[in-house]
C-alpha cells in the first residue's frame, strides 16, 4: 500500500476528496465509483486510508491561503456545520470563500470531469483537503444574467407549466387553428411561442423622428455617428454611393424621396436598411453599443412600450388564449408566488403529478422568503439576497446531501421577521449531511452559526490576517476583532435620541400610488430630515420609492435629477393617476441604486468616479504622448485580451477558466503605455492601488483626484482597487462607489434629495457605523436623505419611518405606520418597532 501511496502522490491526489473522483465510500468499506482509469481500486483504497489520516470527514482544511489581500490564512472549516465568516469590508471575506475554496473546488471538479480543458494555474494557497462538491452563490456573479432570463424560467416552473398548457389547455375556438398544442407554442423563446410583433420581447421600440431630424443643417454623417462606422458604416456607405448622396451633405439638401428614402429605406436595393428600420431592427436594439442605446433613451430618441399585439406578455395567440383552470399562462406567472401556491393548493387542475411538482417548487419559494416575486420577474431585477434564496429553494428540491454550500450574505433585502424561517431553512440543510459556509454580517445569522471565522483586522492590505476560528462563546470574548465588541455589547452603534423635527411646509406628497401591489397608496415625505422606508419583503418599499417616486421625480425634475439606471422609460414610469406635490422645495434628486456602476466590461471605480481621467492627463504630461495611450479602451489597449488582461474560456456548463493573455503579460496595456511612470509606477500599477494607498500618492499631485478619493474612503471603500472591474463589485460597493462619486460633486450643496436603497449592504458593524454618521452629515447640511432599509440600527437612527405592510405581495402594499422611531415602538400596528434599538 505504501507503493501504491507514493505512486498516487506523484499524482497529486493527496489533495483529493472522494467527491472528485466519482467515489462514494460507505461504512462497510464498500465503495461505488465512476472514474474509469486503472488507477480507481488503488484511488479507492488510498481516499479510504488519507480519510483515515487526515479526518477528512470532519473538517475542510485551508492552509497558506494567499490571493489577493490574504496573507497565507490557515483555517479549519468543521463539516455538516453552519460557518459564518465575518470582518470588515475588504478584509478578505470572499477572497478565503470565494476565490479560494470555491475556486478550487471547480477547478478539481473540472479536472475529474469530462471537460477536455485543463489549466496549470498559480497556486494561491499550500493546500486544501476534506473538500466536497461545492456550490457558491455569491452576489457579484448573479449580477450578470440573460436579460431574458426569469424567475421562472430559472426554477424550470415556466417549462412546467409550458408542459401542464400543452396537455391540458382547453383552447378558445375562435382561435383553434386544429393544430395540436406542444411546449413551445407557451414559450415566448421559441419560433412557435413568441409573439409575431415583438419576437417575444413584450415590447416594442418606438424612434421619435421629429427628435432625430430636428436639425435639418446636420450633415448625414453627424445624424446618428453609429450608423456611419462598422459593418454598418459599409451599408450606409453603399447605399450613399448607389443614390448618389454624400456623407458631407446637409438633411435639408435631400429632396422629400431622397429624406424618405435615407430614413425607411430602399427596399432591399442595397444592403442599408433605412435609419429608422435600423434603430427599431423589430423592437431590438441590436447593433448599438450599450452607452449609445443609454444616451438615445436618456435623449427620448427611443422609447418602449408593451406590444399592442400581445399585451406585453411576448406570447403568440395560441398562448394568450388557452386556459387551464380559467386562468392564460402569463396570468398564471404574472401572479405572486405566494397567490400562485394558492391558486394551485385550492383549484381543482388536472395533471396530478405535474401540478404536485409545481407545488413543491412554491413551497420551497414561499419557505425562502420569496413569496412577494412573480414568475414573469426578471432575474437582473432580483437582488443579490433574492437570488441566493432563488438557488437555496433549488438546493432544497433536489434533496442533496454531502455538498458544501457557499453563501454571500444570504440575509440581504429579509426583513427580521424573515430571518429566523432562513436559518431554519439552512439549518435542515445541514441536517441532511451538507456543509454550510456564509459571508455575513447579521448578528442574528452569527449567533445561529456552529463556528465563526473572522478576518481582518482591517480592510485591503491592513487586513487578510486570521483573527479568530471558533465558536460564537468565545468570538464575543475576541479583542483583536472589530466585530466582536458589537456582539458583546462592549461597543454599541450610536442610537438617535433627538429627532428632527417635521417641517408641515416642506413637505414631499404621493398621492393615489397604485403600481404593483400598492392600494391606492398616499404618503408624505418630510424633507430635510432622514427618512427611513421599512417593511417585510414585497410589502411596497420599492414601488414607493424605485418605482413611484422617482419616476414622478424625473418626470418634475427633469435634468435636476441624478440617476444612472439608463433612463429606461417604461408606461410605468408615466404613472397618470399618481399626484406628487412639494418638488418646488428640491434643488437636485440624487438616486443612489445597487446597479453596477458603468456600462462596458473595463468600467472600474476609477473611471465611474472621473478619477482615471485625471490620472492618464498626468502620464500624457509627463511622457508627451496622448491621453488615449493610457486607457485599454483607445490606443493603449493589447489588441489580443482587449484590454482584459485575460482569455475567457467556455468549459462548459456555465462555467468560464480565465487565463492571463501572454501578449500583455496581464496588464491590459500595450508595451509602449507600461513605458511610462509617474513618481516609479506606471498605469497598471496605479490601478492595482488601494484607495486608501492611493491616498497618499496622489496627496501633493491632483487636489481634485485627492478630494475624490478621500470621499470614497469616508464612505468605507478605502479598500477597493482603483482598477477593480465591475464584475467583481458587489450591489453594496457599487451603490456606495456612487455615493462617493455624487458627494464628490455636490458634497457641500443644500437643498438636495439622496434617494438610497439598503446602503448596508455588505456592511459590517463598524462600517454601518460610518455610513450612519455620512448619512446624518448629509441632512446636517441641508439635504434630505430617504434610505430603504432593514437594519435596525440605520432605521433606529433616521428621524422618521414609513412602514409599508402588512405582509408581502397581495397581502401587503399599505402604509402601516409613520413617526419617529420612539412612536414605531410604541405603534402596536408596527412589525418593525419590536426590533428598533
Amino acid at each position: 500500500m505504501r507503493t501504491i501511496l507514493k505512486r498516487l502522490d506523484n499524482y497529486k491526489m493527496i489533495e483529493y476528496s472522494t467527491a472528485y473522483v466519482g467515489v462514494r465510500l460507505e461504512p462497510d468499506y464498500k465503495c461505488k465509483y465512476t472514474l474509469e482509469c486503472d488507477l480507481t481500486f488503488w484511488a479507492v483504497q488510498f481516499l479510504h486510508l488519507v480519510k483515515e489520516r487526515k479526518g477528512m470527514d470532519d473538517v475542510i482544511k485551508i492552509n497558506g491561503a494567499r490571493i489577493h489581500n490574504l496573507k497565507n490564512v490557515d483555517v479549519e472549516i468543521p463539516k455538516s456545520k453552519l460557518t459564518v465568516i465575518t470582518g470588515v469590508s475588504g478584509s478578505g471575506k470572499s477572497s478565503l470563500a470565494f476565490d479560494t475554496l470555491y475556486e478550487e473546488g471547480k477547478r478539481r471538479y473540472l479536472m475529474f470531469s469530462d471537460t477536455a480543458f485543463m489549466i496549470d494555474s498559480v497556486p494561491t494557497f499550500e493546500s486544501i483537503t476534506g473538500l466536497s462538491p461545492t456550490v457558491a452563490v455569491e452576489q457579484r456573479t448573479t449580477r450578470h444574467s440573460n436579460p431574458r432570463s426569469t424567475v421562472g424560467t430559472r426554477t424550470k416552473i415556466s417549462a412546467m407549466l409550458a408542459m401542464l398548457f400543452a396537455n391540458y389547455g382547453k383552447r378558445d375556438p375562435e382561435y383553434d387553428d386544429g393544430l395540436p398544442l406542444d411546449m413551445a407554442m407557451f414559450q415566448k423563446n421559441s419560433a412557435k411561442g413568441m409573439c409575431v410583433r415583438c419576437l417575444g420581447s413584450g415590447t416594442t421600440a418606438t424612434v421619435n423622428e421629429e427628435l432625430l431630424f430636428e436639425n435639418p443643417e446636420r450633415m448625414l454623417r453627424d445624424i446618428l455617428p453609429e450608423v456611419t462606422r462598422g459593418g454598418t458604416g459599409r451599408r450606409f456607405r453603399e447605399f450613399c454611393e448607389f443614390h448618389h448622396f454624400s456623407f458631407e451633405q446637409r438633411y435639408c439638401d435631400l429632396s422629400s424621396d431622397e429624406q424618405t428614402l435615407l430614413i425607411y429605406g430602399d427596399g432591399g436595393k442595397t444592403p442599408f436598411n433605412g435609419v429608422i428600420p435600423w434603430l427599431l431592427r423589430s423592437g431590438k436594439i441590436e447593433e448599438i453599443s450599450g452607452r449609445q442605446n443609454h444616451l438615445y433613451k436618456k435623449a427620448g430618441l427611443i422609447t418602449s412600450k408593451p406590444c399592442p399585439k400581445c399585451n406585453g406578455t411576448g406570447l403568440g395567440e395560441a398562448a394568450s388564449h388557452t386556459t387551464v383552470g380559467g386562468k392564460s399562462i402569463s396570468e398564471l406567472e404574472a401572479m405572486y408566488i405566494r397567490d400562485l401556491r394558492k391558486f394551485f393548493t385550492e383549484s381543482n387542475l388536472p395533471g396530478k403529478r405535474l401540478t404536485e411538482e409545481i407545488l413543491l417548487k412554491l413551497e420551497c419559494m414561499d419557505d425562502v422568503g420569496l413569496h412577494h416575486l412573480a414568475l414573469s420577474r426578471p432575474i437582473p431585477t432580483l437582488s443579490g439576497g433574492e437570488i441566493q434564496r432563488l438557488f437555496l429553494a433549488s438546493y432544497i428540491i433536489a434533496e442533496m446531501d454531502s455538498i458544501i454550500f457557499i453563501f454571500d450574505e444570504p440575509t440581504i433585502g429579509l426583513h427580521e421577521v424573515e430571518k429566523q424561517k432562513l436559518i431554519s431553512i439552512i439549518k435542515n440543510l445541514i441536517k441532511r449531511g451538507n456543509t454550510v459556509i456564509a459571508v455575513e454580517h447579521d448578528e442574528n445569522f452569527m449567533k445561529a452559526a456552529d463556528y465563526i471565522i473572522d478576518l481582518g483586522p482591517r480592510a485591503g492590505e491592513h487586513g487578510g490576517q486570521r483573527i479568530f476560528q471558533g465558536c460564537y462563546a468565545d468570538f464575543i470574548g475576541c479583542d483583536n476583532s472589530l466585530t466582536s465588541p458589537y456582539l458583546s455589547g462592549r461597543a454599541v452603534m450610536p442610537i438617535k435620541t433627538k429627532y428632527k423635527p417635521v417641517d408641515g411646509k416642506k413637505l414631499l406628497t404621493l398621492k393615489h400610488c397604485d403600481i404593483h401591489n400598492l392600494q391606492d397608496v398616499s404618503a408624505e415625505i418630510p424633507l430635510g430630515l432622514l427618512v427611513g422606508v421599512a417593511g417585510v419583503s414585497g410589502s411596497g418599499k420599492s414601488s414607493l420609492i424605485s418605482d413611484t417616486l422617482v419616476p414622478k421625480l424625473k418626470e418634475t425634475l427633469k435634468n435636476k435629477l441624478v440617476s444612472d439606471d439608463g433612463d429606461e422609460t417604461s408606461e410605468d414610469e408615466f404613472l397618470p393617476d399618481t399626484e406628487i406635490s412639494g418638488t418646488e422645495h428640491i434643488k437636485k434628486c440624487i438616486i443612489i441604486d445597487q446597479k453596477p456602476i458603468g456600462r462596458s466590461r473595463t468600467s472600474c471605480p476609477a473611471t465611474y468616479t472621473g478619477i482615471f481621467d485625471k490620472v492618464r492627463v498626468l502620464f500624457a504630461k509627463e511622457s508627451g504622448m496622448d491621453a488615449g495611450l493610457f486607457t485599454v479602451n483607445s490606443k493603449g489597449g493589447c489588441r489580443v485580451c482587449k484590454g482584459d488582461g485575460v482569455i475567457h474560456y467556455h468549459v462548459g456548463m456555465g462555467n468560464l477558466i480565465d487565463l492571463e493573455c501572454d501578449t500583455c503579460a496581464g496588464t491590459g496595456f500595450i508595451e509602449e503605455a507600461m513605458s511610462v511612470s509617474l513618481d516609479g509606477k506606471n498605469i497598471r500599477e496605479i490601478l492595482e492601488m488601494s484607495v486608501s494607498a492611493a491616498i497618499n500618492f496622489f496627496k501633493e499631485k491632483d487636489k481634485t483626484i485627492l478630494k475624490m478619493l478621500q470621499t470614497l474612503e469616508r464612505v468605507g471603500m478605502g479598500y477597493i482597487g482603483l482598477g477593480q472591474k465591475t464584475p467583481t463589485i458587489s450591489g453594496g460597493e457599487a451603490q456606495r462607489i456612487k455615493l462617493a462619486s455624487e458627494l464628490g460633486k455636490f458634497g457641500s450643496a443644500k437643498g438636495n434629495v439622496y434617494i438610497l436603497d439598503e446602503p448596508t449592504t455588505g456592511l459590517s458593524f463598524s462600517d454601518s457605523e460610518r455610513l450612519i454618521h455620512l448619512m446624518q452629515e448629509l441632512v446636517n447640511g441641508g439635504n434630505t436623505v430617504i434610505v430603504t432599509e432593514h437594519d435596525p440600527a440605520v432605521l433606529s437612527n433616521c428621524d422618521y419611518i414609513i412602514e409599508m405592510g402588512p405582509g408581502g405581495g397581495s397581502d401587503g402594499g399599505y402604509v402601516l405606520a409613520t413617526g419617529t422611531p420612539a412612536e414605531l415602538k410604541s405603534n402596536s400596528k408596527s412589525i418593525i418597532g419590536r426590533y428598533l434599538k
